[in-house]
């Protein structure tokens, strides 16, 4: 029960400080992240399931401190030699002649059981198949150490473990983390105390922060003054503009940022749970007060529940291709949110040395994985990464290499921005590229960076576009690559929003400039809040359909700490900012997975909308839609569009309809909503509908009796099983299992408790289903315990043009004639 420094356990740590973990993998290339305690060149090996050599690959690790060295080391070849849909498996080595079954390498023992499955001795992985109903992808976002309940990445380790088991052509084949991997802004006080720890130690010297005056208040549980004044950083405010004690423990130091994602990915660093620091550790020679004690002991236990899974967690990553990118809590909330926030915080320098760590950490931890070719020699991310070693090198103090990882960052000043048009982040081909995409047989995946390139329109606190035109251009391709038949786009936050929550965001911001004050808590950054992003970007995604004129499209999406599925159709003739006429169509089925372990309890929290649904009123048994036409009018100006008929003094009154704004869009369900008869004269540009989906209800007996079941492991259905029986077991031994059976049940809607989404293909009666299933926990009998994780909701989208149940032809039709408008009532 004693906190030891890691200094005093730095002997006994293996060579592995974090990893391996599977990145990229192609049918000719392979690449695997590493973090090492010593400086070693690593050899990479890849191999068939009969042991046969196909590629092989070393790398050098780059040196961030004396006792931290990072590798993405790559096996590549000229040829595709690794076939779709089958197993491979891979091996690690380091000079002189070590491997991973060495002790001291991985563990004190010299068994690689903790980063292998049943039945292979090696780390495995398996590439797509061709077929896409084989296809299973995995993805969910928003991890944080302290977060309520289970960490719902521990669930891969059950998917993957099961289906080598039973079928190993069924594994899940790729990962895509979509934001908020590690939390820099809201630390848990013993978290950040080890962190510092940790980073001085790993580094091998403390980095002397801009303007910090008292050393004191970088102590954790002491940052909140310096986080939010002298770094101008906002994660503090509240929704209703007040300084809460969130930013606390926020990420400061470079050591702090890197050592975060070691503790985030493997045990290695971590003590015994048991020996975590106290609060007394932590607070040397104060007298807590109760309440913070018990707020310090209660994230104590969210973080020791995060610890437990971490070995589940490590196997998994190891055994899957992930990818990733960044939101905002990389780096820190609410991160170039809009252009009041790039001015409040890009201006003072303990601010931008926080952003410069955030994201040099993300490049070497996540993008370097994401996109090795882009850290070889003579590219960006390798400058990037010998600028770093040599910063560190110098102890923090040599300005040009800090000025050549801002600038190989593309870290902005405020006049970069302003001098800029349209007004956004400057870009050059010398700067890292966050955004990248995967091609893989039938179906090709586009990563979206909607941090680094969003432009800030109109005034400095109006909302932002996510993605200017210029990112559009940059990173939504022209062409879509031969035998595509599915795009997928990783857009970390919903494209489709839950409209009452997008709703709030928009009063929210109008009452806030009517009072004069700054509405920063409520991330008011959705896609829809400006028009023009929002339809640029379905813009851009169906012309890239022609000459085929049809395309579908998955977006998979996280960030909102909540999941759900929601399907939108696309028909224009010609598209926002299309130069010609066009004829084409977009099928859009939108999944979106979080949070992975943030959930809330209490009013308000994501436990509310898991219980609620896309209503926050009990009663509301309907689900949201909304019909959207939509002309360019380049302009802006008022647009007459067609004839509005409204009842007065019993008399039918017609006036012109008119629109304004570039683009001019309309919601006539919205519209038509007052018993309004709405006459279309101007044929749109283009048109579509939204359908918000309730999870497919699935009928199931009652288990008999009402005794508690002792919980045992259950294994879950793979895809295309019945799930019936598998989900009937499961549910006998859960304790709240009736909120969850009926059509309407808890988790039917949004889920709003931690999970990950599962991402497959059927054909149904003749039809495309995309289907996304939501793993989670239900209660036990036992008391404040979970059952194990498990595929509960499950949410079917058509990918049919003109599919019957979400018919395109009645948008323009009239919720009223004439000659009936007189007898509807008011």
């Amino acid at each position: 029960m004693t906190w030891t420094p890691l200094r005093d356990r730095l002997n006994n740590l293996p060579l592995v400080l974090a990893g391996p973990i599977l990145r990229r993998t192609e049918a000719n290339a392979v690449t695997v992240w590493v973090a090492l305690k010593e400086s070693r060149t690593v050899y990479l090996a890849v191999f068939d399931t009969s042991k046969k050599l196909l590629l092989t690959g070393r790398g050098k690790t780059i040196q961030l401190g004396i006792y931290l060295h990072v590798v993405a080391v790559t096996a590549k070849t000229a040829s595709n030699v690794l076939a779709s849909g089958e197993n491979y498996l891979y091996n690690l080595a380091f000079d002189p002649g070590e491997t991973l079954n060495i002790p001291g390498i991985l563990n004190s023992s010299g068994s690689i059981e903790d980063i292998t499955y049943p039945p292979y001795n090696l780390p495995s992985f398996a590439l797509p198949p061709t077929n896409l109903n084989d296809l299973r992808i995995i993805h969910g976002s928003c991890r944080k150490a302290h977060g309520e309940s289970i960490d719902a990445l521990a669930t891969l380790d059950k998917m993957i473990k099961e289906a080598l088991i039973q079928d190993p052509k069924k594994r899940p084949h790729q990962l895509f983390l979509t934001g908020d991997q590690i939390y820099a802004d809201d630390v848990a006080d013993a978290l950040l105390f080890m962190l510092i720890d940790a980073g001085q130690t790993l580094l091998g010297w403390s980095e002397v922060l801009p303007d910090v005056e008292n050393i004191e208040e970088l102590n954790a549980g002491k940052r909140n003054k310096l986080a939010t004044y002298t770094a101008g950083l906002t994660s503090s405010i509240t929704k209703l503009n007040k300084i809460s004690d969130v930013a606390k423990s926020h990420l400061f130091t470079l050591g702090e940022f890197y050592a975060m994602y070691l503790f985030g990915w493997c045990d290695a660093l971590w003590t015994k749970p048991e020996d975590l620091p106290t609060f007394a550790d932590v607070n040397l020679n104060v007298q807590g007060k109760r309440k913070d004690i018990a707020l310090f002991n209660e994230e104590l236990g969210y973080l020791q529940q995060f610890q437990l899974t971490l070995k589940e967690i490590r196997r998994a990553l190891a055994n899957i291709p992930t990818y990733m990118i960044f939101d905002d809590h990389e780096i820190t909330d609410d991160w170039y949110l809009n252009m009041a926030w790039c001015d409040r915080v890009l201006t003072k320098p303990l601010g931008r040395r926080v952003l410069q760590n955030g994201m040099l950490a993300y490049a070497v931890f996540q993008a370097w994985g994401n996109t090795p070719d882009q850290f070889t020699e003579g590219k960006p991310g390798n400058a990037l990464l010998h600028a770093a070693a040599a910063w560190s090198a110098s102890k923090g103090k040599n300005i040009e290499y800090e000025k050549e990882i801002a600038y190989r960052l593309a870290l902005p000043t405020v006049a970069d921005i302003k001098n800029s048009n349209p007004r956004g982040i400057p870009h050059t081909d010398n700067n890292i590229k966050w955004h990248y995409t995967v091609t893989s047989p039938g179906y090709e995946v586009i990563v979206l960076d909607t941090r680094t390139w969003r432009e800030f329109p109109g005034k400095d606190f109006d909302f932002p576009a996510l993605l200017g035109a210029k990112g559009c251009d940059e990173q939504i391709s022209k062409v879509v690559p031969p035998n595509t038949k599915i795009t997928f786009l990783i857009s970390p936050g919903p494209v489709i929003g839950v409209p009452f929550l997008e709703e709030i965001q928009k009063t929210v911001k109008s009452v806030s400039q009517q009072l004069g004050t700054v509405a920063w808590g409520f991330d008011p950054e959705a896609w829809s809040l400006d028009d023009a992003a929002f339809e640029r970007l379905f813009a851009a995604l169906t012309l890239r359909a022609l000459p085929t004129q049809k395309s579908r499209l998955i977006i998979l999406s996280g960030d909102v700490h909540y999941s759900f599925a929601a399907r939108l159709q696309y028909s224009a003739t010609r598209p926002f900012e299309s130069l010609e006429k066009v004829d084409t169509e977009l099928v859009v089925a939108q999944f979106t997975s979080s949070s992975l372990k943030n959930e809330v309890k209490g009013i308000g929290g994501s436990h509310s909308l898991h219980t609620k649904g896309f209503f926050p009123i009990e009663f509301l048994k309907s689900l949201p839609t909304s019909k959207i036409i939509g002309w360019e009018n380049k302009a802006g100006k008022e647009l007459e569009i067609g004839i509005s008929y409204t009842m007065m003094d019993n008399t039918v009154q017609s006036v012109p309809w008119r629109v304004k704004g570039s683009p001019a869009v309309i919601n006539l369900l919205k519209e038509r909503i007052w018993h309004t008869a709405l006459q279309i004269t101007e044929k749109p540009e283009w048109l579509y509908r939204i359908d918000f989906l309730l999870a497919k209800e699935e009928k199931f007996t009652q288990p008999p009796g009402s005794h508690p079941v002792k919980p045992i492991s259950i294994i879950a259905p793979l895809p295309g099983q019945a799930r019936k029986e598998f989900l009937e077991k499961y549910l006998a031994i859960a304790k709240n299992d009736r909120d969850f059976r009926g059509k309407w049940g808890h988790g039917k809607q949004i889920v709003g408790v931690n999970n990950i989404g599962e991402i497959t293909f059927e054909l149904i009666d003749g039809k495309e289903i995309a289907v996304q299933t939501l793993w989670w926990r239900l209660e036990s009998w036992e008391k404040d315990k979970l059952l194990e994780p498990f595929p509960l909701t499950r949410c079917e989208v058509s990918l049919l043009f003109d599919d019957k149940d979400y018919p395109m032809a009645d948008i323009l039709k009239e919720r009223f004639t004439l000659e009936n408008f007189f007898e509807e009532p008011f």
